[in-house]
């Protein structure tokens, strides 16, 4: 029986050889695969740096200078995932943003990028994007950006989303108020995701954790989400 592969960093290495070269494995559901990359070369993460330091014209230096001077956004520019992560930098990296602000940001810098398969801009594609067929269920869009950034947040098993983000010493944290207002940081200092919605409970369930390790039960970092 072949050998089950179940951390990304047992195949790091070979998967920069081309999808053609890729050799298959075989995955913990066992069943056979050729394995996605990534992560960034160093060669990538240089020319990946200069490309998005030349389309920064126009940010301030107030909001360059909040981020650390190893980040930049790794991400396809025209991408809902490069989009949430370049709203969360001018809005300033290292500061908490509500969802409103972020979708707003998202919005418009999304909006000055023109989609390459159709006539729409980037934001009017995510924004008006259809569920998926099939789906056991369906997110507006307030949820598909929440989910967006949850998912840069995964860190293990063979489909490390937020491993660029990790090679950059940065994160997307997420936390929800006693309001139930969802907050966003790009975090330039870190490494290790962070996730807290204990805030927003009901009284029903902070009963349920008296005497229970909060951090164990409720708090969830990407090193626990596997895929």
């Amino acid at each position: 029986m072949a050998n089950i592969v179940k951390d990304y960093s047992d195949i790091e290495v070979s998967v920069e050889k081309t999808l053609i070269e890729r050799s298959s494995i075989t995955n913990r559901r066992g069943n056979i695969v050729t394995p996605r990359k990534y992560h960034m070369t160093a060669d990538q993460i240089v020319t990946g740096r200069e490309r998005w330091s030349a389309s920064l014209s126009g940010v301030s230096d107030e909001i360059r200078g909040k981020a650390s001077t190893e980040f930049f956004n790794p991400y396809r520019a025209n991408g809902s995932t490069y989009g949430g992560i370049q709203a969360l930098y001018l809005l300033g990296c290292n500061e908490w943003h509500s969802y409103g602000k972020v979708r707003g940001m998202m919005q418009e810098d999304m909006g000055m990028r023109q989609s390459p398969t159709n006539k729409k801009n980037s934001w009017e594609k995510f924004a008006g994007r259809s569920a998926r067929m099939g789906a056991a269920s369906t997110k507006d869009l307030m949820g598909r950006i929440i989910q967006n950034f949850r998912t840069l947040q995964r860190l293990g098993g063979l489909h490390p989303y937020g491993w660029k983000l990790k090679q950059l010493k940065t994160t997307v944290d997420i936390r929800r108020t006693e309001r139930g207002m969802y907050e966003f940081k790009l975090n330039t200092a870190s490494e290790k995701p962070f996730y807290d919605v204990t805030a927003y409970v009901s009284d029903k369930q902070k009963k349920a954790l008296e005497g229970r390790s909060v951090k164990a039960e409720v708090i969830v970092t990407a090193d626990a989400v596997a895929v």
